[in-house]
């Protein structure tokens, strides 16, 4: 019998932010994904689950690039999806990590898309957004009453970065990682 595919969000950083489901399906998985750049030794998402890892567990890291176009390096995702493909054929929960919410500006979207062709029980566990966790440890809204709340990509065209930000009440800017001096 195939395995079943999670995809877990591992929340913005701080291991106890991390849900109850998300915490009990990394208890429960026989192989984690831990996705990585190629720059990078390591894995944030597997370092932030660590306290949860069961002894024994498989860690497979895989290099996912960090592209804005998916079809420019379909090989690489091909070949995650097949290691993926194979380990639940092997009958084993696959749990893939990712930082914040998995359906949030998330690499585990394109790993979804690409799952989501197979004959595959996939199971997505929210995580906590990095600005959801800001507001709260700067005890400070981030919207409130009728307050629009504009979410921008970094990497969005600067004209339309100052249109969205000029009529937005409160305005979060994503992947700023590459323009932070830009941005700020």
């Amino acid at each position: 019998m195939r395995g079943t595919f999670y995809g877990i969000g591992v929340g913005p950083g701080d291991p106890e932010l991390l849900t109850v489901k998300a915490i009990k399906a990394i208890e429960a998985a026989d192989v984690l994904i831990a996705p990585k750049t190629e720059k990078k030794d390591g894995s944030v998402a597997l370092k932030i689950a660590r306290p949860y890892l069961k002894e024994g567990v498989e860690i497979v890291y895989q290099v996912f690039p960090m592209v804005k176009d998916f079809a420019k390096n379909p090989e690489a995702w091909e070949e995650n999806k097949a290691e993926i493909l194979a380990l639940l054929d092997a009958g084993k929960n696959v749990a893939f990590l990712t930082l914040g919410d998995p359906m949030f500006y998330s690499t585990y979207i394109y790993v979804y898309r690409l799952m989501e062709q197979e004959d595959v029980e996939i199971v997505t566990i929210p995580g906590v957004p990095a600005f959801a966790a800001i507001g709260s440890r700067l005890n400070r809204p981030i919207v409130e009453g009728d307050d629009i709340l504009a979410i921008i990509p970094a990497t969005a065209d600067r004209t339309q970065l100052e249109k969205i930000m000029a009529v937005a009440g409160s305005a979060v800017v994503m992947k700023v990682y590459r323009n932070y001096p830009e941005i700020v």
